[in-house]
């Protein structure tokens, strides 16, 4: 089963190729104030401490629970739905930068540890496996605020695999502890960034997951305060 594709409405659009030219971590570079951005050499050595140059030995799949669902950017062999177990999708990682501003920061998805994640399994073709995970780390770790770690993930076929997955990391200065739905969605009602609105990433979530028949009941309840308060 796959998710309908779409890219973002923000004046740089998260595509492939501005990944892989810099203009991501580039454009973050040059705000004032902004996190560090991490060079090549910095994600290739992070990258490295959990997928080597020649691979795990086995097909890598990632996977998908927020953006990448519907913008991968990444070249991939099929789309499943996958599961993983103790760790859940949440707005836990707040955001300045991207889909937030210093004046009206907003959250992003991260996954948070207890509890399980239904979300989308991506295959990644074996001969440019590496490249396209080396893409996803210019994305995802451009300012190291995830923690990539690869899980054990249950397909749709009951086949089990490792998945890289970008956890929330709890140390970083940007995680942002549980909440109500009614404060995150106050937060995401006023975020906007050089990417879009932290509702336009919520909205494009959501219909994903409708597409995938996966309901998410925080961020079903967080769209309904964004409704309510309109």
């Amino acid at each position: 089963m796959s998710t309908t594709k779409k890219i973002n409405d923000g004046l740089i659009k998260l595509t492939r190729e501005n990944i892989s030219q810099g203009h991501l971590g580039e454009t973050i570079r040059n705000i004032p104030g902004s996190d560090k951005v991490l060079s090549d050499e910095d994600l290739v050595r992070e990258r490295r401490k959990i997928i080597p140059d020649n691979g795990i030995g086995e097909d890598i799949y990632i996977f998908a629970y927020g953006s990448l669902l519907w913008n991968p950017t990444v070249e991939y062999e099929k789309q499943c739905i996958a599961k993983i177990f103790g760790f859940h999708r949440s707005f836990c990682m707040k955001t300045k930068l991207g889909r937030g501003s210093f004046e009206n920061p907003g959250l992003m998805l991260g996954l948070d540890k207890g509890g399980s994640c239904k979300g989308s399994a991506f295959k990644l073709k074996k001969n440019t496996a590496i490249k396209n995970i080396d893409i996803l780390f210019r994305r995802e770790m451009v300012t190291g605020a995830y923690k990539p770690k690869l899980l054990k993930t249950k397909l749709e076929s009951e086949k089990t695999v490792l998945s890289l997955a970008f956890t929330a990391d709890k140390k970083h200065k940007n995680y942002f502890p549980k909440s109500t739905p009614k404060i995150k969605a106050d937060l995401i009602s006023k975020a906007h960034g050089f990417l879009g609105s932290c509702e336009e990433y919520l909205n494009n979530t959501l219909e994903s997951l409708s597409e995938l028949n996966i309901i998410d009941n925080e961020m079903n309840s967080i769209s309904y305060f964004l409704k309510k308060n309109k």
